[in-house]
């Protein structure tokens, strides 16, 4: 089926909760099993969290409290960036790019992007970079 909308993804996210049994891990194992495309529309829509994409995206959890702050926010706002966190004078941003269809953490200046990190271990990445960018 090729899931064309909102409305399409919605019984399919209703599956996927149904079979993970509400845990966020196993809800990402699954995301990944469907095609790329089908997974990055769900994980950039309403239909789930900034914390079930993160996992998804990064294949870990996060810390304390960025857990907290993406569990409360829709996937739908990483097309527009979620701040994480302040590392010195920089901000840690998670977002979904595009042009590449890859979920990042990336370090803000406050102007522009300075280095984006994908993949597992983005967020220790980013702060990292951050760090050795204020010293």
């Amino acid at each position: 089926m090729a899931y064309t909308s909102a409305s399409d993804l919605e019984p399919l996210a209703d599956e996927l909760y149904e079979a993970s049994g509400d845990d966020d891990f196993r809800l990402a194992e699954l995301i990944r099993q469907l095609p790329k495309e089908t997974a990055v529309r769900l994980c950039t829509s309403d239909l789930t969290n900034a914390l079930q994409t993160y996992i998804y995206a990064f294949e870990e959890e996060p810390e304390i409290d960025i857990y907290e702050r993406l569990l409360l926010q829709p996937s739908s706002q990483l097309l527009r960036g979620i701040k994480i966190a302040n590392v010195e004078l920089s901000e840690i941003i998670f977002g979904f790019d595009k042009k590449s269809s890859l979920f990042f953490i990336a370090v803000w200046d406050g102007e522009k992007f300075l280095k984006a990190f994908s993949g597992p271990g983005s967020s220790r990445e980013a702060v990292k970079y951050a760090k050795e960018m204020s010293a």
